[in-house]
């Protein structure tokens, strides 16, 4: 693999085909993790710290002139400032020998990117990576750095399950006395901006906010934009702006309207959507002011997303639900009801002239007590369960068979496992008697296993597109 650097005298320099074995200063690289527009990325181990880290040596293209080469070397010495569980430490940057290179912290995971091929996010796990990332910018944008270049490629999901923002060394530094900060009456000069840019194009065109695709000072709040792309995606699996070619790309960045997140086929809570659709507005000032509110919203829809999956049924639908259930009751029960209705009134009324108000209170504790023991009789904790497990979106099919429940899924998501297991913990925890439930959670279940289970008593719960496709 070749490519060409260029040293501090102008001398273009010839990088070998591979540079694994190498040193650049003490760092020894071990292996090429990856290569891109920017250029190749190495595994390293830092001789003086003994630990692993990721080497980027920066492409020709980015470095080949000087003033340039010096801007990126002060934004990344500037990102490595940042300090956040969000965010890929940068450890240090500078040049040896023509070739100019950042190093970073090691990050082992799989980028969102990797993610959404693989169909690996739930909608909480979407959520999720959306608010570490805006919690991770926005203690960037506090120290007036930008990153310009969120993207799927550039959010890793660790092996633990925590995001990281990568790349941030090729952050453009915020100049506060140049007015780059929204509501400042000055704009950025065309010398401070040449500086910054010198005619590039920097970012992703899916995922570049309308003034990056326009080539106008940017600010923060184009990371913001960003933010909703990469949250647009996670959601429902496809790019809002992403078209056949460049242009056309950047065209429908700069103009054309946000689909909406449902048009995607897949269940979006309009709480996010709504989200997602402020943090895409054209015009950064229509976006919402800071990354912490950003974060601050995520939170408040994460948790709001979370209840709703089991979201407690309000009093007044469960007495719609009850009148319905009566009236669809044969006449001969609804005549028992009516008579048992009378026959409980009549007993209290004789009750209370007997022993007064002080026993109907002691009764009253009573039978409360005996309306619970009954309420969570074993077949009411699994209505329970069904319920709530129901209202999550990957759930195709809930069976049943005696304390055996089997829940079959689109995808095998850990945060998926977790909370339906969150669910029969807090059920099993209500039961007076009876044997605790038990979940057995399948993914990969072929269309004759569930005709199978179809045709078996016990079935409680079929999401509608699961009995079109069998």
């Amino acid at each position: 693999m070749n490519d060409n650097s260029t040293s501090a005298s102008g001398t273009k320099l010839i990088l070998p085909r591979s540079l694994t074995g190498k040193s650049l200063k003490h760092f020894r690289l071990e292996g090429l993790l990856g290569e891109g527009g920017m250029g190749m990325v190495y595994r390293a181990h830092d001789s003086r710290l003994h630990r692993p880290v990721a080497v980027k040596l920066l492409s020709s293209d980015l470095i080949a002139d000087a003033d340039r080469k010096q801007r990126l070397l002060q934004e990344a010495r500037a990102a490595a400032r940042i300090s956040h569980p969000a965010v890929a430490q940068i450890y240090d940057a500078d040049e040896q020998d023509g070739v100019t290179f950042i190093v970073m912290e090691l990050v082992e995971g799989k980028t969102v990117r990797e993610l959404i091929r693989s169909k690996e996010l739930d909608l909480l796990g979407a959520i999720d990576i959306g608010l570490q990332v805006a919690e991770g910018l926005a203690k960037a944008h506090e120290l007036d750095i930008v990153h310009r270049d969120v993207k799927p490629a550039n959010v890793m999901r660790t092996r633990d399950g925590h995001a990281k923002i990568l790349d941030f060394g090729l952050a453009k530094l915020l100049d506060d006395q140049a007015g780059a900060r929204p509501g400042s009456d000055k704009g950025l000069e065309s010398s401070q901006m040449s500086k910054t840019q010198s005619g590039m194009l920097m970012g992703t065109p899916a995922y570049m906010s309308p003034e990056q695709a326009r080539a106008v000072p940017v600010d923060f709040r184009a990371d913001i934009f960003s933010v909703g792309a990469l949250m647009f995606e996670m959601a429902t699996g496809q790019s809002p702006f992403h078209r056949e070619n460049f242009m056309d790309t950047l065209h429908a960045v700069a103009f054309d309207e946000t689909p909406s997140m449902n048009a995607a086929g897949v269940y979006v809570p309009p709480e996010l959507e709504r989200i997602v659709s402020r943090c895409l507005q054209k015009r950064p000032e229509d976006r919402y002011p800071s990354a912490r509110m950003l974060a601050d919203e995520l939170r408040r829809v994460r948790r709001n997303t979370e209840a709703g999956l089991a979201q407690k049924t309000s009093w007044r639908q469960r007495i719609l639900e009850a009148w319905e259930q009566l009236r669809q009751q044969p006449p001969s029960r609804s005549i028992w009801f009516a008579a048992g209705a009378i026959g409980l009134g009549l007993g209290l009324y004789f009750s209370v002239s007997k022993i007064g108000l002080g026993g109907m209170v002691f009764l009253g504790f009573g039978g409360l007590f005996f309306y619970r023991h009954i309420r969570d009789r074993p077949h009411r904790i699994h209505e329970q369960f069904v319920r709530r497990v129901s209202k999550i979106p990957e759930v195709r099919l809930i069976a049943l068979q005696g304390h055996q429940v089997t829940v079959i899924v689109d995808h095998p998501v850990a945060q998926l496992y977790g909370r339906i297991n969150d669910h029969l913990r807090a059920c099993n925890r209500k039961l007076y008697f009876g044997g605790p439930m038990t979940v057995s959670i399948l993914h990969d279940v072929s269309a004759e296993q569930i005709l199978k289970i179809l045709s078996s008593p016990g079935v409680q719960y079929v999401r509608e597109d699961v009995v079109q496709k069998v």
